[in-house]
């Protein structure tokens, strides 16, 4: 089975959230942006998700950011490197 553009140029972020202190799971995918910028589409549940099936299941918060914005957060999540993966 293929996957499609979106789920190949997902990066899968471990780590800590950043002013509650308990793991954090964010997947982060590119996503078509107005005026051809690049944005962001930004999923985050709680706990370390590694599983497709739970992160499926899992409460999720939603947010679009720009390059920018999706940059910081990964620096803030993982300031000595970010535990980063592809989906």
């Amino acid at each position: 089975m293929r996957r499609s553009t979106s789920e190949a140029a997902t990066a899968v972020v471990h780590g800590m959230h950043p002013t509650r202190g308990y793991p954090v799971t964010w997947r982060i995918t590119p996503v078509p942006g107005r005026r051809g910028r690049a944005e962001f589409l930004v999923e985050q549940a709680d706990g370390m998700i590694e599983d497709d099936d739970a992160w499926y299941y899992a409460i999720k918060t939603v947010e679009v950011v720009t390059a920018d914005e999706a940059r910081e957060l990964v620096d803030a999540v993982a300031p000595s490197g970010p535990a980063v993966r592809s989906a």
